[in-house]
């Protein structure tokens, strides 16, 4: 993909009056037909809707909200158009307990219940079923995850383990992106918009019936971001990408769909990194754009049989190119997975499954950055059974399953949970769970080579060097909830929790040595992957959503969060601790507001508040977002917006190749459907 320059002086200066002209200009516009996929009336949708909204993925079924043994929170397609966000991870804001921290431009730092990083470990995040999380450094790249955000159906965000039904890594959290069907997205829709930060962003999508009662939908979307606030001018993250992909879905008779769907991208982000050397100077600073391209293709067949049973196949191909300053990898990944729902009795439904997983990734980097082999193929079996129970109809069910898993870094592992439901009376609703999950090794911990530069002056360098005996992270999770429909216009949600963690990641130094190849002769500080590390920790996060009036919606929430890591006695760990519980905020509170006015007007406000990051020496916060939207007539709509309007730049998280502060964004959208 070639460059896209941009003056960014020249987008501040016209892009709001031109967005200002737009708004005012197009007010007299004519109506037209409305587009299948127009946007609901907020005056439609009630606080029993939201009890009975739709989830899957706690039980891998239909379930309604209310009726989910997990803290799940639902991002809505309605609360995904008013809350004005450009990208997914700044959708993720809009849950209790989710800590969502901006690096750089281009870099996220997201993390449920704590253990908050730029790569998301011990988090499993899904879109339409497929798995992006990356067996290379055991996370998520989050600049490579996007899709258009008008198609997304819902986003489900389980906080607490989903080791059972989505296997090895769901530990912290499960985020599910679900989009929509394609009969729901027919006819033509376009976005074109820009501001200071999102300097560009364009997205067009068309769809139609086939010929045989299926439906299609094709996109495409770019987009161009400013860097962020930097103290010395060095705007080195800036970053762009163009992301296009289709989906077709089909009904063959009465029991059977089938939906095939694919995406391609490549974008470049700008990202500056030291590169340490075994010759003088021993050191360098490298400012170059990462390459980030990649596609994949997903396939799902559903067959429902007589008396409620069903099964599902799935097989999707994933293909990750990514070249940075420091390393570059090339990995392909197919899975395929098959469940089966089968009622055994009128209170008694057993659910089952199995799946394989290939990988493979081509690896190659700098001199002190190495994985040692370069290539490497792995693959995961797994089956899983779970089995729901109405102890009394309608008042208490028993959930018990588990995952039982090969992979070939730890080899045999399993991953239950027990889950209860009772309901006492149809608005309320406690539930309770224990569950196991672990993270198992990624080639990191087993392959990793990197050497870092501490004195030039000796030289000395550090060593942190993989290990084969990694074994998985795991834990053991207790958790309790309460919901309840308080009234016809409020809903209350509470989940408290239990972690405990045990065989972490420690960093154990050895002795040092001095190695005489390469020259010149140099001390080296060997470094190695344990797993001395436990920690304990509690919190929990209330939410309350209520609807004073049938056009005006507010959802706040607060959520506390305690860690405390201990290095075993044997250890000799000094950073773990400080550096991990110093990362997590112990207080995060919002209040989100959306609110219909005459004219065609919309208004949506996010005030949330990030308590202070002592180890990324990052204050507590509190920042405001607007968006305000018109709609002009049934198939144009118009929208101004602005991010951290408090000020002008703050800090949100270490790291992004230096201190980098996130800048106030205002922007403007003109939204066309026909």
């Amino acid at each position: 993909m070639p460059d896209f320059p941009m003056d960014g002086r020249l987008l501040r200066r016209f892009v709001p009056p031109l967005f200002l002209t737009l708004l005012i200009a197009a007010s007299g516009a004519g109506d037209m037909p409305r587009c299948q996929d127009s946007p609901p009336d907020l005056t439609t949708i009630g606080i029993e809707a939201v009890m009975n909204m739709e989830v899957t993925s706690v039980s891998k079924k239909p379930e309604t909200l209310m009726a989910s043994t997990a803290a799940v929170y639902v991002i809505t397609s309605e609360e995904i158009r008013r809350s004005g966000a450009t990208s997914l991870p700044e959708l993720l804001r809009l849950v209790p307990g989710v800590q969502v921290a901006r690096i750089n431009a281009s870099t996220w730092a997201v993390g449920v219940r704590g253990f908050t990083s730029s790569l998301s470990r011990s988090l499993l995040v899904l879109i339409d079923g497929r798995s992006v999380y990356s067996p290379l450094f055991a996370g998520v790249y989050w600049d490579a995850q996007d899709t258009l955000l008008e198609d997304i159906e819902r986003i489900e965000v389980i906080r607490g383990p989903g080791a059972t039904l989505w296997g090895a890594n769901a530990v912290n959290g499960v985020i599910n992106i679900i989009t929509k069907s394609a009969n729901r997205t027919q006819g033509t829709f376009a976005t074109i918009g820009g501001g200071n930060e999102d300097r560009f962003l364009t997205t067009v999508r068309w769809g139609k019936e086939t010929a045989r009662g299926g439906a299609f939908r094709a996109y495409g979307k770019f987009y161009d971001h400013d860097a962020e606030f930097h103290q010395n001018n060095d705007d080195f993250d800036d970053w762009h990408k163009a992301q296009a992909g289709f989906r077709l879905d089909t009904d063959r008779g009465e029991g059977d769909h089938l939906t095939f769907q694919g995406d391609v991208y490549d974008g470049r982000a700008g990202q500056r990194a030291v590169i340490s050397t075994y010759t003088a100077p021993f050191a360098q600073t490298v400012e170059k754009d990462a390459e980030i391209s990649g596609g994949n293709l997903l396939g799902q067949w559903k067959h429902r049989f007589v008396k409620g049973s069903d099964a599902t196949m799935q097989f999707y191909y994933d293909h990750t190119h990514r070249r940075q300053p420091t390393f570059l990898e090339d990995r392909n990944t197919f899975d395929l997975e098959f469940r089966h729902r089968l009622p055994l009795a009128s209170r008694q439904e057993l659910m089952w499954g199995a799946g394989y997983r290939w990988t493979s990734g081509d690896t190659g980097g700098v001199p002190t950055i190495q994985f040692i082999p370069e290539t490497r193929t792995d693959d995961v079996v797994n089956t899983f059974i779970q089995d729901d129970i109405q102890l009394v109809p309608s008042k208490l069910e028993l959930t018990i399953g588990s995952k039982f898993e090969h992979n070939d870094y730890s080899g045999f592992e399993y991953e239950p949970n027990v889950r209860v439901l009772f309901s006492p009376a149809a608005r309320y609703v406690f539930w309770s769970a224990a569950s196991r999950a672990l993270r198992v090794p990624s080639r990191v911990e087993d392959d990793l080579s990197l050497t870092a530069l501490v004195d030039p002056t000796t030289p000395t360098f550090v060593r942190v060097q993989g290990t084969k005996t990694f074994e998985p992270e795991r834990l053991t999770s207790f958790e309790v909830g309460y919901r309840a429909q308080a009234t016809d216009r409020l809903f209350l949600d509470l989940a408290v929790f239990h972690n405990d963690y045990a065989s972490l990641l420690s960093l154990e130094p050895g002795t040092p040595f001095t190695e005489t190849s390469p020259p010149p002769d140099h001390t080296v500080i060997p470094f190695a992957f344990g797993n001395k590390m436990e920690a304990d920790t509690y919190g929990g996060e209330i939410a309350c959503e209520w609807q004073p009036i049938a056009t005006w919606r507010l959802i706040g929430s607060y959520s506390y969060l305690h860690i405390d890591l201990t290095p075993a006695s044997d250890s000799l760990d000094t950073s773990t601790e400080r550096s991990t519980e110093g990362s997590s905020p112990r207080h995060m509170a919002d209040l989100h507001s959306s609110l219909d006015l005459p004219k065609g007007l919309g208004l949506g406000t996010t005030l949330r508040y990030v308590g202070s990051l002592p180890a990324q020496q990052v204050k507590a916060y509190t920042e405001l977002d607007v968006s305000i939207s018109r709609h002009l007539s049934q198939s144009l709509e118009v929208s101004l917006g602005g991010q951290n309007l408090l000020s002008s730049h703050h800090a949100e998280f270490g790291g992004g190749g230096g201190r980098v502060e996130i800048e106030r964004s205002l922007y403007g959208k003109l939204v066309v459907r026909w």
